[in-house]
């Protein structure tokens, strides 16, 4: 994810793209129970991909926006640059909330990682009931 100048079509999902990256590689990253995004990406890539897939979908359908062909590839791109950054669920409502609040049939890996996190008291706050 390169500092682009983009025109205001390309604005919206340059902008989710960056809030699923962070949202998934630090969500995986903390249930799989990895040290870094890098590992995460590396050890659980069919997982990873799974949620990218699961939350470009349920943007696509909740905001009406399209995503250009290649999100997967170029969020693991990013993650290669930042290969080392540590893993954990946090600030939640500037992540993973909007996703969690989509409810379950938009984001049932996404959300169920996230309990799997609050079982394992992974979290440091509670998941809104």
């Amino acid at each position: 994810m390169k500092g682009n100048v983009l025109s205001p079509g390309e604005s919206p999902p340059a902008m989710f793209e960056k809030l699923i990256w962070i949202s998934t590689y630090m969500l995986v990253g903390a249930a799989k129970e990895c040290e870094s995004v890098g590992e995460a990406g590396s050890e659980h890539t069919d997982l990873v991909s799974s949620v990218i897939s699961e939350l470009v979908a349920a943007v696509s359908a909740k905001e009406g926006i399209e995503f250009k062909e290649g999100t997967i590839e170029r969020l693991a791109a990013y993650t290669d640059v930042v290969t080392n950054f540590p893993c954990a669920v946090k600030e939640f409502e500037w992540r993973n909330q909007y996703f969690f609040d989509l409810g379950d049939e938009a984001c049932p890996t996404h959300n169920g990682l996230l309990r799997e996190c609050e079982e394992k008291g992974f979290l440091s706050f509670e998941l809104p009931k």
